[in-house]
């Protein structure tokens, strides 16, 4: 509940322009790298020095590490099936083969330390199960999901895992579904120990893949066929349930309106809320389709890319520009658009095996696509870049709204609007955190040069204030906590932000372009906007709204004053429904005449910057 007076210290950057990101292709003839966005290609060389493996090198799924792009992992088959990794962006690489299951799908952990796979035991039941290895893949422990009573004797190893998926904020946290009662798990223990999340949402459909938003991780599109029960589907904008969407992490789900009962691939853009999917559309067939509001509409982009079932599509993460789609059922198949889809050219692999005699070579199979993120530069802070988010004077007040200012702070802008879930603000957004003397700050808004956060509860004295992103974490730079430091937040020209009590804005006409304003008159009762006014009385919940059942008054009164005659002050407390907004009702005194006047607040020894001001005519 903002009530629309936000400063234009919100205001959206451009995104970032940068140059194509390097690409590898896993193939049935080898690993390729492109960094021309798919235009040319090399294969990248990789020596087999165990007698157990000879090439060709067929590749099935492809990860890296989140901390450190170097290190990249695959899964391939090589005679034998193998664990491949490089800790030096190709330059080497170590290879061994796996004992006693088949591996197929691959994960990394968000610290990089434990990588998962799915694999099938080659004896025994033939179920699908989970294995970590600690020691980049040279062994491995079967991690063991639990059972529900009716199936504990049928799967003596634990439930099967048809899919499995990695926080990409949260180390140690590792989600899995199983086919067997369709239930969504969660550990937080790399896999030691496990609860249900949720279970039987999709007794009509059958899921085909599970996919968490990176920018968002309380957000899951599960895919699936809905096929055999397309009259159970009750979304709206011709959507046949392809596709289930959940935004409290996967504990209820519901269907997406996308015009598709059978979603063969997801994956996400660079952009919050835009989504691209592979699936049939009725008049059009086999279509790529993107939503750019988190599944809400969505625009058919390209059919005729794939054949019915069997479309994959791999959007780059940090350029919203690019992405690649492959027919998993045909070769050759594979394209790339440039331009967020509007265009597709085809790819062209180099055939195979390598040294095959022309003519006698083989058009590739891509079987998974790895796009690396360019290397970031870490966040830097600002000398001076600690200020509040009202007046921009350095400091930090507990619970109040802070503006961290510097380079490289986010890789993109945006606001906590679809993060925040069952009422809890998200210390986490857009890949970026913020420390205060230790603890974690909410974040409202990320953008490269500026973040606006809600401050922690804090003890007065020197913090050190840190900011963690994909890159890395900032130097820290120190900042004083103060009880109090009130300040008004501003409209254009330096207004004190304020309304009446129908909420009309007190503001002088012609401060906002095709708004009618009215400045204030003498003996108006108005509501001033703030932070920073200090503790309350009772103390107000940290990290979620303030509720409404009761008033958070100022624990100490505040006076205001106007070009120096002191305006009654009939009440200060935090703005229900906000956070670290307070709102501070006064009644402009009768006496003034008609100008721009000074205005400032004092409240536990601390004043209000100089320099605001309040309009008033009669």
């Amino acid at each position: 509940m903002w009530l629309g007076i936000w400063p234009a210290m919100l205001a959206i950057s451009p995104p970032l322009v940068q140059a194509a990101n390097p690409v590898y292709a896993g193939c049935g003839y080898g690993l390729f790298r492109s960094t021309d966005a798919g235009a040319t290609w090399g294969i990248v060389n990789i020596p087999l020095n165990s007698p157990f493996l000879s090439g060709p090198i067929n590749v099935s799924s492809l990860s890296m590490d989140p901390q450190n792009p170097s290190k990249i992992y695959f899964i391939a088959l090589a005679k034998a099936w193998a664990f491949f990794a490089t800790a030096d962006g190709g330059q080497s690489w170590s290879a061994n083969p796996f004992t006693g299951f088949v591996a197929n799908h691959l994960g990394v952990d968000f610290a990089g330390k434990v990588i998962y796979v799915t694999g099938t035991a080659t004896s025994g039941s033939g179920d699908n199960l989970l294995y970590s290895s600690t020691d980049v893949g040279v062994t491995w422990t079967r991690l063991r999901l639990p059972n529900t009573t009716a199936t504990a004797s049928t799967y003596p190893l634990g439930s099967p895992v048809q899919f499995f998926a990695v926080d990409p904020a949260v180390s140690g946290t590792i989600y899995a579904f199983s086919d067997i009662g369709k239930i969504f798990y969660k550990s937080i223990d790399f896999g030691g120990t496990w609860t249900t999340v949720s279970a039987a949402s999709f007794s009509s459909s059958s899921v085909l893949g599970i996919h968490q938003d990176p920018k968002n991780p309380q957000t899951w599109y599960f895919r699936a066929d809905h096929s055999v029960f397309p009259a159970t589907c009750t979304a709206t904008n011709g959507g046949q349930c392809g596709l289930f969407k959940s935004t409290d992490g996967g504990a209820t789900f519901n269907a997406v309106s996308i015009p598709s009962n059978y979603v063969s691939s997801v994956s996400f853009g660079a952009s919050i809320g835009t989504v691209y999917a592979a699936g049939d559309v009725g008049g059009l067939g086999p279509t790529l389709q993107r939503t750019s509001d988190g599944g809400a509409t969505w625009t058919p982009l390209k059919n005729g890319l794939f054949s019915s079932r069997s479309g994959k599509v791999w959007a780059d993460p940090t350029d919203g520009t690019t992405l690649y789609v492959n027919d998993s059922n045909s070769r050759g198949s594979f394209n790339v658009s440039t331009d967020a889809g509007a265009h597709f050219t085809k790819s062209t692999l180099p055939q195979g095996p390598p040294g095959c005699v022309p003519g006698n070579c083989s058009a590739q199979d891509v079987h998974d696509v790895l796009i690396v993120p360019l290397a970031s530069p870490l966040p830097v802070i600002g000398a001076s870049g600690v200020v509040s988010g009202a007046s921009f004077q350095p400091g930090i007040v507990p619970n109040s709204w802070v503006t961290i200012q510097g380079t490289n702070l986010a890789s993109q802008s945006g606001d906590w609007s679809n993060a925040i879930v069952n009422g809890k603000l998200p210390t986490t957004l857009n890949g970026v955190s913020v420390s205060m003397g230790g603890k974690p700050a909410y974040v409202y808004y990320t953008q490269p040069s500026q973040l606006n956060v809600l401050a922690p509860d804090l003890a007065p004295g020197p913090a050190t204030v840190t900011v963690t992103t994909a890159a890395g974490t900032s130097a820290g730079v120190t900042a004083t906590v103060s009880q109090y430091g009130p300040a008004f937040f501003l409209w254009p020209s330096n207004q004190v932000v304020a309304t009446r009590q129908d909420f009309s804005f007190a503001v002088k006409p012609g401060t906002f372009a095709g708004a009618t304003t009215v400045a204030a008159k003498p003996g108006d009762v108005l509501v001033l906007w703030a932070t920073g006014f200090g503790p309350t009385t009772p103390v107000a919940p940290t990290g979620v709204a303030v509720p409404s059942d009761q008033t958070y008054a100022t624990a100490s009164a505040p006076t205001v004053t106007i070009n120096s005659a002191p305006a009654i002050v009939f009440g200060a407390a935090l703005a229900p429904g906000a956070v670290g907004l307070y709102q501070i009702a006064i009644q402009v005194p009768n006496t003034l005449a008609d100008g721009d006047w000074p205005i400032q607040a004092s409240i536990g020894g601390a004043q209000s910057p100089g320099g605001t001001i309040l309009s008033v005519h009669q």
